[in-house]
């Protein structure tokens, strides 16, 4: 399961408060749900949302959320529950370093890990299998990449040069807090290398806060949730959301009343059309 939250405005005692939105994403169900509670940005409200929920992975950014959450899974009912965290983000940090530190020693790291989404992009191109990736992933190429990363890593993280900036220390001590989540990926072909799928996801609803501003009331970002739920899900599928819509209104006009089987993963399965 991919995650991620996002902010937006909501109207609350005649003034407006900057709220969050989350958004999950399980890839193999082909299923995006955003959720809003109170506009809180806590770990709670992930944690209630999932309940029960088993899961086998769980991929994020080094939210401190999602930390604690990922501490969370190594007990109790997520003891099984792979965390991960986002490749991508990691190689932003050194991006930023480079960019704007004008740090050159963020090159090698740079490197490397753009030589781990090379593998990824390759694998996509061939359609390999999931044991296969795995099995990939887990080979010469990859270790290699990795046993550079670390090694670089660890020299950096001993040396105390005065010139090295601080956008590069961050990256550093990114990379060094999540180095195990970020490279859980390698263990299951499954398992995504960055958390794209629910960025990805979660953009059309940034494009609507700056168009739309805010949300009248917690009801308002209440019920967007829910129309992002299904917009989203069923373009996850790959299918028309007119077409959806088209075929749910049509269904509610003719009375029907079944709302389960006009949710996107049955609404071809309706019989009342």
């Amino acid at each position: 399961v991919n995650c991620d939250e996002t902010w937006c405005k909501v109207r609350k005692y005649d003034r407006y408060k900057k709220c969050y939105m989350w958004v999950l994403v399980n890839k193999a169900e082909r299923v995006v749900i955003f959720f809003y509670e109170d506009g809180s940005r806590g770990r709670d409200v992930l944690t209630n949302f999932l309940g029960d929920a088993e899961l086998k992975a769980l991929m994020s950014d080094g939210y401190n959320a999602y930390v604690f959450i990922g501490d969370g899974l190594k007990t109790h009912r997520y003891k099984d529950t792979d965390h991960q965290v986002c490749l991508a983000h990691v190689r932003a940090k050194f991006v930023k370093a480079r960019m704007e530190g004008g740090d050159k020693r963020a090159d090698v790291f740079l490197d490397n890990i753009n030589r781990l989404f090379r593998f990824e992009r390759e694998y996509d191109r061939e359609m390999i299998t999931d044991g296969e990736r795995t099995r990939r992933r887990q080979g010469l190429p990859t270790m290699e990449a990795m046993i550079n990363l670390r090694a670089n890593l660890l020299q950096e993280l001993k040396s105390e040069e005065e010139q090295k900036s601080c956008y590069m220390r961050e990256a550093l001590n990114y990379l060094h807090k999540f180095w195990n989540e970020a490279f859980t990926y390698i263990k299951d072909g499954r398992y995504p290398i960055s958390n794209n799928l629910a960025e990805r996801a979660v953009r059309p609803f940034t494009t609507k806060r700056k168009n739309s501003l805010h949300f009248g009331s917690d009801e308002g970002a209440e019920i967007a949730a829910v129309y992002h739920s299904i917009i989203s899900t069923v373009k996850l599928q790959g299918r028309s959301a007119w077409d959806y819509l088209g075929k749910f209104f049509t269904g509610i006009f003719n009375g029907c009343r079944d709302f389960l089987s006009l949710t996107p993963q049955n609404i071809d399965l309706a019989v009342c059309q």
